[in-house]
């Protein structure tokens, strides 16, 4: 007797909920395991400079300080350094943004300096806006956007900036993807990521509904409020680069929808975007349904 719909549903409800709590159980043990300290740990409260403020202490050891210079310094362990390469291109075609200073590498550890962006936080502005104000916000984030995506591409190639494949952040999780030299190949990846034992008409549905046609183009990844700095009602920057790179033009659309966000700031999607790429945003919309996180 074949498997009712009832049983694939809970078997899948069962595999993401088993790898969900060993990803939290491995997290956790990360976070609370006793550790000495060697010196080779991002730079702790109590060493900072006189005058420097401390930005962020982050999980993971992360670090964000404002120097008295107006440098922000990003350290840790686990930072990404494709957030400095997204900089670079960033700053090449005068895309609101920190301007990049220096990286450096380090063997258990990455430190990136970049300007401070004045103003503040979208997010921290937002509830207080009225529609008008909001309206100019959402339509100045698509000149930008538009600006971003007439970038010219590297041939062949899908992922971060750094050249190092895939960066797919999904909610607090980030995954890590292959090179992708077409959409073809980024599609493949896409399906890669869904249940194993997801019914295999789902399964040929979104990959036949998958284009492979669309513009590969410069994506920030997580235009999320709390990323966009506002300074006398204009945006004066763009910051946390990570999960930039070159992506099928609607992926800036999808991570924007993906990511948490408060209040109506979704609402505005149609000012910000110009296209709304309906058919491939309902085929990964069922995806993220479908797949291991």
């Amino acid at each position: 007797m074949p498997p009712s719909p009832f049983s694939i549903i809970a078997r899948a409800f069962l595999e993401r909920l088993a790898r969900l709590t060993g990803a939290m159980r491995r997290l956790f043990a990360f976070i609370w395991k006793p550790k000495k300290a060697d010196g080779s740990d991002a730079r702790k409260a109590e060493e900072v400079e006189p005058g420097t403020k401390i930005l962020l202490l982050g999980l993971m050891r992360k670090v964000v300080l404002l120097e008295p210079s107006n440098t922000v310094v990003k350290s840790g362990r686990y930072l990404d350094p494709n957030e400095a390469d997204g900089l670079k291109v960033a700053n090449e075609a005068n895309i609101p943004s920190p301007r990049l200073h220096n990286v450096i590498r380090q063997p258990r550890q990455l430190e990136i300096s970049m300007d401070y962006v004045p103003g503040q936080t979208l997010e921290e502005l937002w509830p207080n806006m009225s529609t008008d104000e909001k309206k100019s916000a959402a339509t100045q984030l698509r000149e930008i956007i538009e600006q971003m995506q007439a970038i010219e591409p590297p041939p062949n190639y899908i992922g971060r900036c750094s050249g190092t494949g895939v960066r797919d952040t999904r909610g607090r999780f980030t995954y890590d993807g292959p090179v992708c030299k077409d959409e073809a190949e980024f599609n493949e990846y896409l399906i890669s990521s869904l249940f194993s034992k997801i019914p295999s008409v789902l399964r040929t549905a979104f990959r036949d509904h998958l284009q492979t046609d669309h513009r590969i183009v410069f994506t920030h990844g997580d235009l999320a409020p709390r990323n966009i700095i506002m300074q006398d009602g204009k945006i004066s920057g763009i910051i946390d680069w990570e999960d930039s790179g070159w992506y099928p033009e609607y992926w800036e659309l999808v991570k924007f929808l993906e990511h948490p966000a408060q209040g109506d700031w979704k609402e505005y999607a149609e000012l910000i975007f110009a296209n709304m790429y309906p058919t491939t945003l309902v085929a990964y919309t069922g995806i993220t349904r479908w797949r291991n996180a």
